[in-house]
């Protein structure tokens, strides 16, 4: 079963208050939001944009049928959830007419993951996965996913080489923090009048839904329940090691630390990794404590007082999605010292 684990928002409709990583984490595992919930507070109260949101979304959807440039045919395949032939056409558009764009060729690499029958044409005629690695080759998430591809393939040597691979890269970018930005740029262009702020929350609730496919790869690979050899569970080590230290996103250093830890024996070790699990943790607390009062002027009745908060709410997505949410966050909570 497919789970939610990746908000990139401050929640939608007021309950806009926690900092992007710290919805993320709570949506990956019951104890991690039990560990986190002081960390976050909702109020449920309406977005008073909602009328807005609901007039503009109506009109950004009817666009989207006539999707005709690289970016609203991305749009529109992750509108089309739960339809994965229309997805994928729409990606694979995207990712012909846009061949550099990293978003792109790893939104249709994981699209392509999904078991259909027959195979779609898009999906068969490349390895899109591989072609992803192939043309990302400094980033680590391709190699997880094809590590986990070897594990259901019952070929161990191969899923230790891609799990080594993995942890060596530099980089471990799932390309969120690109799409969020994406979503945003395309609603704000629409050429429509509307409250600034009534487009942000809109972009914002098209980012929340999307799914992140390495985690479930990651947990798979090495902290599954099935027995792992040495050599794994070394390269598991490594892997989440290099997660914690390198990873784009907070969601991504939290699990890190945490396949790290469960793939160490000595008490030593267990103790080490327990540590950098709880500095990511104080890291991710941090953020969302410097990153929530970007929030608060969208609601304000005084428009000058919105549009500075939209502008800096703008600010913010560019530096994640040309640094990660992870160095953006750190940036500010330096410069809130």
């Amino acid at each position: 079963m497919n789970i939610d684990f990746n908000i990139i928002a401050r929640v939608f409709n007021r309950a806009f208050v926690c900092c992007a990583a710290l919805c993320a984490i709570v949506a990956v595992t019951p104890a991690l939001a039990q560990q986190l919930a002081p960390l976050v507070a909702v109020d449920a109260k309406p977005s008073r944009w909602q009328a807005d949101v609901d007039r503009l979304d109506d009109a950004f959807r009817a666009r989207m049928l006539v999707a005709n440039d690289p970016r609203s045919n991305w749009v529109a395949g992750e509108l089309d959830r739960g339809d994965i032939e229309s997805q994928v056409t729409h990606f694979a558009a995207a990712r012909t007419a846009a061949p550099g764009n990293k978003l792109y060729l790893s939104t249709l690499a994981i699209a392509c993951m999904e078991l259909t029958q027959p195979r779609l044409p898009e999906c068969d005629a490349v390895d899109r996965l591989a072609d992803w690695a192939t043309r990302d080759t400094d980033n680590g998430w391709p190699s997880v996913l094809l590590a986990d591809r070897a594990r259901q393939h019952r070929t161990p040597d191969a899923m230790l080489a891609h799990l080594e691979s993995a942890a060596a890269q530099p980089r471990f970018v799932e390309y969120w923090e690109a799409g969020s930005l994406e979503f945003w740029e395309a609603v704000r262009a629409m050429p429509i009048d509307g409250e600034e702020a009534a487009k942000l929350e809109l972009a914002v609730m098209y980012a929340m839904p999307r799914l992140l496919a390495w985690t479930n790869a990651a947990r798979s690979t090495c902290s599954g329940a099935a027995e792992r050899s040495d050599a794994v569970r070394t390269a598991c080590v490594q892997l989440g090691t290099a997660m914690r230290e390198r990873g784009s996103t907070w969601m991504t250093r939290l699990i890190g630390a945490r396949l790290a830890r469960a793939n160490v024996d000595s008490a030593e070790a267990k103790a080490a990794a327990d540590k950098a699990l709880a500095t990511v943790r104080a890291q991710v607390a941090a953020c969302a404590r410097a990153t929530g009062p970007i929030l608060d002027g969208l609601e304000a009745s005084d428009a000058a007082t919105r549009a500075k908060a939209v502008s800096e709410w703008d600010r913010w997505l560019r530096r994640e999605a040309a640094v990660g949410e992870a160095r953006a966050c750190e940036e500010r909570v330096a410069s809130t010292k």
